[in-house]
């Protein structure tokens, strides 16, 4: 068998996008992301995001990747954190993780970053934002 080769050697990450649920079919592994969305409406803080789905796609990977998801707030707070190991095998392929938050608390408004860690170091990352809006008057 022949030696990988060095071009493989670090993962990239191709695409993370944050939606409301993700149907995975069992027989292809083909994701339906449902409800892609860039922000977040509250009408007062605290609130909580009853459910997150953020999918990354990953390649250039052909090992188990010590994988971490971090969601920190506008002050940097950590409001979500998800350790997931997960085995790749070859290097040419896409990878998609996904990852469910359910119940994330937020409590304040403002832009929130999305980071994802891979074997200690950061991988890539993307925002959202929390606005919030006035109740609706009739």
């Amino acid at each position: 068998m022949a030696e990988m080769s060095s071009a493989y050697e670090s993962p990239v990450c191709v695409a993370i996008v944050i939606c409301n649920d993700c149907i995975e079919d069992k027989r292809t592994n083909n994701k339906t992301l449902i409800g892609l969305f860039n922000a977040v409406t509250v009408q007062s803080v605290p609130a909580v995001h009853s459910k997150m789905v953020i999918m990354a796609s990953i390649t250039n990977a052909a090992k188990t990747l010590d994988v971490k998801l971090i969601i920190r707030a506008p002050s940097g707070a950590e409001v979500a954190h998800i350790d997931a190991p997960f085995p790749t095998y070859d290097p040419v392929a896409a990878y998609d993780i996904v990852f469910e938050i359910n119940g994330m608390v937020i409590n304040e408004p403002g832009t929130y970053n999305v980071d994802l860690m891979c074997d200690g170091s950061y991988l890539a990352g993307r925002r959202f934002d929390v606005i919030m809006t006035s109740p609706a008057t009739n």
